[in-house]
């Protein structure tokens, strides 16, 4: 969840800037996180879920507005200490970097041993002051299944995430998307609201229009390329 603009008190009030990172921002805000912790003596390791993973490692998310992030207990409390550095200095809201996905998270993952693939440390392999994780594909398009919103409250990021994915993962009806999805979470099978956003996804006559990407890509793996013509 994007965070919204808020007012800093001091002796003048001023507004915080919702930030917009694309790829190159992002990059550039975890190695500032990752020298901090270095500064600290540090070593973290953490997971990027969401837009922010997406953004970092898709083709077809450009931006996002907040980095969804999980690290173990110690390392969360760092990384959002130094993110709260991170915020003042570039006018930033606090909880641009957030654990606000953790209620997302799948009891059937066991932290970063599974369903996770290992990015890059930052700011340097040599001397890791920050090393990045990211879900699979798989993992990452159930979270996504899982939080979205469906109707006239639907996001249509999220939407467009998932319909980027799902080529990518290899789901081309509903029936095999709820199979998948309750792999993950096996309360989605009971959930109305689940299904009815997987219809929702698979109601269009010629099947799901994934992304206006050819061949979505996530971690160097590629959907197949959209033959609509």
């Amino acid at each position: 969840m994007a965070p919204n603009p808020t007012y800093v008190q001091g002796d003048h009030a001023q507004m915080t800037v919702e930030p917009t990172l694309d790829k190159a921002t992002l990059e550039d805000v975890l190695n500032e996180l990752a020298l901090l912790a270095r500064a600290d003596g540090k070593v973290i390791e953490v997971a990027i879920y969401g837009g922010a993973a997406l953004t970092l490692v898709s083709n077809f998310r450009i931006t996002t507005r907040d980095v969804d992030a999980v690290a173990d207990d110690d390392g969360q409390q760092l990384i959002e200490r130094y993110a709260t550095v991170i915020a003042a200095r570039r006018g930033w809201p606090e909880n641009w970097l957030n654990d606000q996905v953790f209620p997302f998270l799948s009891d059937k993952i066991d932290g970063l041993a599974t369903h996770h693939d290992y990015v890059r440390s930052f700011p340097s392999e040599h001397e890791p002051g920050l090393r990045v994780f990211v879900p699979t594909a798989e993992y990452l398009l159930a979270m996504k299944l899982m939080a979205m919103r469906i109707g006239a409250d639907g996001d249509a990021k999220d939407r467009a995430d998932i319909l980027g994915l799902l080529p990518i993962v290899g789901l081309l009806d509903g029936d095999a998307t709820m199979a998948f999805l309750s792999s993950f979470y096996p309360e989605a099978q009971k959930s109305a609201k689940v299904a009815r956003g997987i219809d929702e996804l698979f109601a269009t006559p010629t099947g799901v229009d994934h992304t206006d990407v050819l061949a979505p890509r996530y971690l160097g793996r590629s959907g197949p390329p959209d033959d609509r013509g």
